[in-house]
């Protein structure tokens, strides 16, 4: 006897038993209900009670008042609502028991980087509420050794952009002004003030703030506003994409042109480690420590209000383990070398 063909009427778990010799003398077996299809998998999102949909509300207005960037925005809200649809009940009954049953749960089910972002959007929104009762620890992130360009590498980058004016700009505008991708989108010519080498930067994620322009910057700004060809409704801006669909239009602000540029330069100069604006602004604090640049320095040009910051974006890779290394083992070279970047950032 030999499971075969499971019972529609009965329990789908009780198979048909057949004998192996009539096995080609059984007819088939004719269904008398429809077999119904499997359910394709759904997302379970629950819909919320009404008072927690008036808070969601009226929680969104006040993200959209208070938060420039869109993906901030996204984000917070993004985690608020699974959050609410988690709980399943009035935010009047939520307990500090519910929220530490909520985290254990995060733990247990999602990547631990991720529960990170998803606790302080939970947080921010109980604050808000003036829930401060329900606020719980965030969960530890793993830290990871970063990759960063070598000094090598960040070179070639920087070489490679020279072939293009609007290329190089950008590539400066990253080395050192250090601007974050959604900022490129919002410089405009009356911002620019090239006699004090000074770029003026509104609303930006530590608020209204300036860069000090290094004189290769200065220089690469110039070079690049003969080429710029912009639409009038864009006359304003610096930062002009020179073709495709966006041909003449500013990028926008989530940074996604400024990301593809970055990776276009990267790939032509021959560097096959992952690059983003995000690899490029790191690297080049970097270098700055290894150069024993004055941390205060570096964070002034970072635009950092704390110098923990900043410290964070100091990543080292092996390789620079390694060569440091080898520095120790002949200490004259490492003797003259130490003498040279002092000299250079002006120590003597």
């Amino acid at each position: 006897m030999i499971p075969n063909e499971t019972n529609v009427k009965n329990n789908r778990n009780n198979f048909v038993q057949i004998r192996l010799g009539e096995v080609d003398e059984q007819k088939e077996h004719i269904f008398e209900e429809p077999v119904k299809q499997p359910l394709k998998k759904e997302c379970k999102l629950l819909d919320l009670c009404e008072q927690n949909q008036d808070f969601l509300d009226k929680y969104h207005q006040h993200l959209n008042l208070n938060y420039r960037k869109i993906t901030t925005i996204q984000n917070y809200y993004y985690h608020v609502r699974k959050f609410l649809q988690w709980m399943n009940k009035p935010m009047k009954e939520v307990t500090k028991e519910d929220m530490l049953n909520w985290r254990g749960y995060l733990l247990h089910t999602y990547m631990k980087n991720g529960n990170a972002r998803r606790v302080a959007s939970a947080n921010h929104f109980t604050k808000w509420l003036g829930r401060e009762d329900l606020k719980i620890p965030v969960p530890c992130q793993e830290h990871s050794n970063k990759i960063v360009l070598s000094e090598q590498e960040l070179n070639d980058y920087l070489e490679t952009s020279k072939t293009d004016p609007f290329w190089h700009m950008i590539a400066l505008f990253q080395i050192d002004g250090l601007l974050r991708p959604s900022e490129f989108s919002y410089i405009k010519l009356s911002n620019l003030d090239l006699d004090n080498q000074t770029l003026y930067l509104d609303d930006t994620k530590t608020g209204n703030n300036y860069i000090i322009l290094s004189p290769r910057l200065e220089q690469a700004i110039n070079d690049y506003l003969p080429f710029r060809r912009p639409k009038p409704e864009f006359e304003e801006y610096l930062i002009i994409i020179p073709n495709g669909t966006y041909k003449g239009k500013a990028p926008k602000p989530f940074g996604g042109y400024i990301n593809r540029t970055t990776k276009q330069i990267a790939q032509k100069a021959g560097i096959t480690k992952y690059v983003a604006p995000y690899i490029i602004k790191p690297s080049s604090i970097t270098l700055d420590f290894n150069k024993q640049v004055n941390p205060k320095i570096i964070q002034r040009k970072a635009r950092h209000r704390k110098i923990e910051t900043t410290l964070r974006y100091d990543h080292v890779s092996d390789d620079m383990v390694r060569k440091y290394f080898e520095k120790m083992n002949s200490p004259t070279k490492y003797a003259v070398d130490s003498m040279e970047h002092n000299q250079e950032v002006g120590y003597f």
